[in-house]
């Protein structure tokens, strides 16, 4: 029901007086002819009262016609407008403040779901009128404010149309929330919230209690789910990052989940490695089950490998890949740097003896290949070593020091073990210092080698550290029942960690990440019996070759599972010059191929490992590269979030209980009189009847002006 309502009903009341003036003044002026009979002018008289009721009716319209003017303009200054009544406009404002939610995950690209979104926003918009305000939000793992609250539907028309579906899962609060702040601040009208989506349970998991919307919005669901959806999608890769040459090939493990209600049968699930493909295998999989396909894979070279598990095409194409990385190798290069064979009574002590009988005892798992030197390699040597071993070296010159900085940055693995050739100050300024590569600063040997009566244990070790997970559970290897009777006493440098302790509390082994990819382990023993008795026991072999290997196939645990939308640190080392300012440029391809360009850190103040890069535009999945000038390209993936893969949806009724507040009705809150003017002002800036009543007037005056000339 709508009525007439003055923004400043002063002027009407004006124009209602001023309207009164002409008929005062017209009746004030008013002549009262006297009644005379002339008996000449007897035969005239009928003609002479026709032509004076002529002029009665003109001056009568002009009367009416100024009337009219003072009347018109005393409305226009007034500025009427037609309003709702006024219980409706004091509740409500009688405008309605309407935010669009549209839901643009990636299980919005079900079968045309997005669409049928897009058409029911469409429809939202064609009910509001030009007086009601409208906003749009795109959601996903975020919500984006496309169009603010506002009276401009072209623009959010415009959205829609161009509006596309993200790589990214659904969270439905962010975009609650945003919409309720959205309306909050607004002070007279409806307030609703128009949500567009498949109501996907996942959207709902992180809603509490709290976040239930204001008590004053409405919420309204428009549900656009497929009618029972069946999908299936590859939701986890199980991938041995390195993949060594041994005597049985390595396991590729791809699950296969199926959303649907209906069961799949003769699924094909395909390998593909460097874009060729490997193998097939077919499932069958139950309703809301999942199954595993099993790959064989085996290389007969040593490189990087990319590569995805594909599933056919179904609803739902996204979820129906995924992607995963690996290191091929032939073998792990070990070389290890000890001093001078030494007599010792009628033979020869070498510092490496136990250490190469361990290494070959195990090649039948293992291929290490193994070599030694008394001085470090050359730096092209050094390129194709995996593992460095530093074993009781005494000193090192400048260029070596400066080469096995270089090989640890760029990626490779150090050990350094202790002996009585050591010299602590000596490491400490060739290696140490805040930014050097040694995880400690030696202090002193303590201990008698000799005096076999006299020893320490390993009492303290961190299981949870993968060279020591294998012998976590019992009976896989009791690291207390070797004697270490002389160790080397050393304090932690910055950013290192012990692994293991003595049971005096004395450091056992130190590790320090250094560079890129780099780690340093240090053992303050000997690795021979010359200092300790571990060369002796079971745990020697298997210890030293987690060790190794944790070293060389540090890609295993650090081998990142980037989500769309993750931050992705590149890995990129140095030009084979160990040179960062020629590689300070670091290139990025996207699966696309698109090209980002980023600047990489190369300030020499700071430690080698703090010069890494992030990449922050991973919203495409698939396979990126990485690259700079004299380095080999660094490959990582991207893959889906598959919590979104499952298109089960919550029930409407209970998503509404759940997101709306309750409002107190015993207090009603009415909008003050300052707001509801402000809303009046609002309705008739939107009629301008005004202008249209100043029309009228012109039209009169000019129409009057035109009469009076004729009276």
């Amino acid at each position: 029901m709508f009525g007439l309502t003055f923004l400043t009903a002063s002027f009407a009341i004006a124009g209602a007086i001023g309207a009164s003036i002409p008929l005062i003044l017209h009746l004030l002026n008013r002549e009262r002819a006297r009644r005379l009979v002339f008996s000449t002018v007897r035969f005239i008289q009928m003609s002479h009262q026709t032509n004076v009721r002529r002029h009665k009716l003109k001056r009568l319209l002009l009367l009416l016609m100024r009337i009219l003017m003072l009347a018109l303009l005393g409305l226009a200054f007034a500025r009427p407008f037609f309003a709702d009544n006024p219980e409706f406009t004091q509740k409500t404002g009688g405008k309605r403040n309407a935010v669009i939610i549209l839901d643009t995950s990636y299980s919005m690209q079900y079968e045309g779901v997005l669409e049928t979104a897009k058409k029911e926003a469409a429809e939202i918009l064609a009910g509001l009128d030009a007086s009601d305000a409208a906003g749009l939000i795109l959601s996903s793992d975020n919500a984006r404010v496309v169009a603010p609250l506002g009276s401009e539907f072209a623009h959010i028309r415009a959205a829609l149309d161009t509006a596309e579906t993200s790589n990214e899962r659904t969270d439905y609060l962010d975009a609650m929330q945003t919409a309720d702040e959205i309306l909050q601040p607004i002070p007279i009208g409806e307030k609703q919230v128009y949500l567009i989506a498949d109501m996907q349970k996942r959207g709902w998991e992180n809603f509490i209690e709290t976040d239930k919307l204001s008590p004053d919005i409405q919420i309204h669901f428009v549900d656009v789910r497929a009618e029972k959806p069946q999908n299936y999608a590859i939701t986890q890769i199980s991938v041995p990052p390195v993949v060594l040459k041994e005597q049985k090939a390595s396991q590729l493990v791809a699950r296969v989940r199926n959303f649907g209600d209906e069961p799949v049968e003769n699924l094909q699930v395909r390998l593909f490695i460097d874009g060729n493909v490997i193998d097939s295998v077919e499932l069958d999989i139950e309703p809301d089950d999942l199954a595993d396909a099993v790959f064989k894979v085996e290389f007969q070279d040593e490189a990087t490998h990319t590569g995805w598990v594909e599933l056919p095409e179904d609803g739902l194409g996204i979820d129906n890949k995924r992607y995963f990385t690996l290191q091929s190798l032939q073998s792990i290069k070990v070389h290890a740097v000890r001093e001078e064979p030494r007599t010792r009574g009628r033979y020869e002590a070498v510092e490496t003896f136990f250490m190469k009988k361990a290494l070959a005892s195990g090649s039948d798992a293992v291929q290490i290949d193994f070599a030694e030197s008394v001085s470090v390699p050359n730096a092209s040597t050094l390129a194709s070593v995996d593992v460095l071993i530093l074993a009781d070296v005494a000193e090192l010159s400048s260029g070596e020091a400066a080469r096995v900085k270089a090989y640890v940055a760029a990626g490779g693995g150090l050990i350094v073990t202790v002996g009585n050739h050591i010299g602590a100050d000596t490491y400490k300024q060739q290696l140490g210092g805040e930014t050097g590569l040694m995880p400690c600063d030696f202090v002193q040997a303590v201990g008698d080698a000799l005096d076999r009566e006299q020893f320490r244990v390993l009492a303290t070790v961190k299981y949870e550290h993968p060279i020591f997970v294998p012998f976590k559970e019992p009976n896989h290897g009791d690291f207390g029942k070797a004697r270490f009777y002389r160790i080397f006493q050393a304090v932690p440098t910055k950013d290192a960690t012990v692994i293991a302790a003595y049971d005096d509390g004395s450091p056992a082994l130190f590790e320090k990440p250094y560079g890129t990819l780099g780690r340093v382990l240090c053992f303050t023993s000997t690795i021979d019996r010359e200092w300790n008795d571990l060369p002796i026991r079971a745990v020697y072999l298997p210890f030293l070759h987690e060790s190794i290997k944790y070293l060389a196939l540090k890609d295993v645990d650090a081998a990142p599972n980037y989500r769309v939308g993750d931050s992705a640190e590149l890995k990129v080392s140095d030009d084979e010059n160990g040179d960062a300012a020629r590689s300070k440029e670091i290139a990025v391809f996207n699966p696309n191929n698109v090209e980002t360009r980023l600047q990489r850190n190369t300030d020499t103040t700071e430690a080698p490992s703090r010069g890494s890069v992030f990449y922050d535009d991973t919203a495409v999945p698939g396979i990126y590269s990485a690259h700079t000038s004299g380095a080999a390209p660094y490959y990582f993936v991207v893959n889906i979030d598959t919590t979104e893969s499952d298109l089960a949806a919550r029930d409407v009724e209970e998503l509404r209980s759940m997101l709306k507040g309750v409002s107190d009705e015993s207090v009603e809150e009415k909008p003050t009189q300052e707001l509801v003017a402000q809303y009046h002002e609002d309705v008739e800036k939107s009629q301008n009847v005004w202008i249209y009543l100043m029309l009228a007037v012109f039209a009169l005056a000019v129409t009057e002006m035109f009469l009076a000339n004729r009276v």
